[in-house]
Order: structure tokens, then C-alpha cells, then sequence
């Protein structure tokens, strides 16, 4: 709940795109539960602490900020 409460908040003050505030949420909760998974693909074996945390604010970086740097856009062509 607090999760919606800080997007729905975000969205509002214009941080974030207008989105459904759940599905958001839903997304972000499913990036950490595949966390322990993704330590296992695509860090090195045994990993530190601060390996994993490094980790973990990387994808939380990537939901919330995405990719694209500031003023760039997604060209998808066929």
C-alpha cells in the first residue's frame, strides 16, 4: 500500500507518467521477487553484500528512471 500511495503521489506531481499505480507497484514488487534468481544469472558466483545491494538499485534505478537518458526518445522501426 505504501508503494501505491509514493507512485500515485509521484505520478501527481508530474515525477513519474500517468499510469495505473498498482500495476506499477505489482511490477516493481515482481522485479525483487526474481531477485534471488537474477543473482544467480547474471552476477558472479558468491557475491557480496554489496554486489546484491548494487543489484537491487540497479533494477529499482531501471523501473523507476528507465534507460533513456533525459530528452531521448524510443524509435522502434520495422
Amino acid at each position: 500500500m505504501w508503494l501505491r500511495l509514493y507512485l500515485e503521489t509521484a505520478m501527481e506531481k508530474q515525477v513519474y507518467p500517468k499510469m495505473n499505480p498498482k500495476i506499477v507497484g505489482q511490477v516493481f514488487v515482481g522485479m525483487f521477487a526474481v531477485a534471488p534468481f537474477s543473482k544467480n544469472t547474471i552476477m558472479e558466483p558468491n557475491p557480496s553484500r554489496q554486489q546484491i545491494q548494487e543489484m537491487a538499485e540497479g533494477l529499482a534505478d531501471i523501473l523507476m528512471n528507465g534507460v533513456l537518458q533525459k530528452n531521448e526518445s524510443l524509435v522502434i522501426s520495422h
